[in-house]
């Protein structure tokens, strides 16, 4: 039964959860939809808002973000022209690439929140959308597809509410870090938890190397929501059951500024490692 479409980008984060999904659930997916990770309809809006992230963060964030995107599908390509055990064992390969191997039609957007877009999607009747995208969405997202919104939050919800958990983690010395599957509403990480777990890591490694393991997290309760709560959990009125989120314990992150980057630089901990990029793909 083919019923769930996922939104996601060429990140590497969003490529290690999708692929995670592909991999396992081929047999679920009626469609990918392959979004710009920034929304404009040309390059220069796209760099404009990308420009104004700068802003709000610091050239730093900005420089991991452009690495964790253009470099890391870089390498992909690599992998694929030498063909390499990784991209041979479906590890190193793009969306595009295992999104053909399964026959599974991808629709590219560069703006998540266009009606006719929208449109499109509800044709296709998905019992769920499944959400690893960066773009912010309207109002007309959340009208259109209701309660089919499905999202993986890098936290434990509700603390670190936003952005750039991974960041976060390291920064306060958190020995574990956390991943929340949720409904999607306007608000900023307040939907109804479906499911959320917590995970132990090593405090000593990069910002990318935890990130890539927030984003395998994401793709093995992503498989799981599809396996055990997609089918199932569902309430009298068919409706999957889910619990609010306990607002007094909510805290939001921020973008990290230079003066935080520099800080965790002071904690022993870098941003990115040579290896990271052969290692964690």
């Amino acid at each position: 039964m083919k019923d769930i479409i996922i939104f996601t980008q060429n990140t590497m984060a969003s490529v290690v959860a999708t692929r995670e999904v592909l991999i396992n659930n081929s047999d679920r997916l009626k469609a990918i939809v392959l979004a710009s990770q920034f929304k404009g309809e040309s390059f220069t809006d796209q760099l404009k808002v990308a420009y104004k992230l700068t802003k709000k963060s610091s050239f730093s964030f900005f420089f991991y973000k452009l690495l964790e995107s253009k470099v890391y599908n870089y390498l992909l390509l690599g992998h694929k022209l030498t063909k390499t055990k990784k991209y041979q064992n479906d590890s190193a390969k793009t969306i595009e690439d295992l999104a053909s191997q399964y026959n599974i039609p991808i629709i590219k957007t560069n703006n998540l929140s266009d009606n006719d877009f929208l449109n499109n999607v509800k044709e296709l009747n998905p019992n769920y959308v499944l959400c690893l995208v960066a773009q912010i969405l309207r109002k007309n997202v959340f009208e259109t597809l209701g309660n089919k919104l499905i999202n993986a939050h890098g936290s434990y919800l509700p603390e670190y509410r936003g952005a750039a958990q991974y960041f976060w983690y390291l920064f306060n010395g958190d020995q574990q870090y956390g991943v929340t599957i949720h409904f999607m509403e306007a608000g900023l990480d307040t939907g109804n938890i479906i499911f959320q777990k917590k995970f132990d890591y090593n405090q000593n490694i990069s910002m990318y190397e935890l990130h890539h393991k927030l984003a395998q997290s994401f793709g093995f309760m992503l498989n799981e929501f599809i396996n055990n709560y997609a089918n199932v959990n569902h309430n009298g009125d068919n409706e999957l059951i889910s619990f609010k989120q306990d607002e007094e314990k909510a805290t939001m992150t921020r973008m990290p500024t230079k003066e935080d980057f520099s800080q965790l630089k002071r904690k022993g901990n870098k941003l990115i490692t040579f290896k990271d990029f052969f290692k964690y793909m």
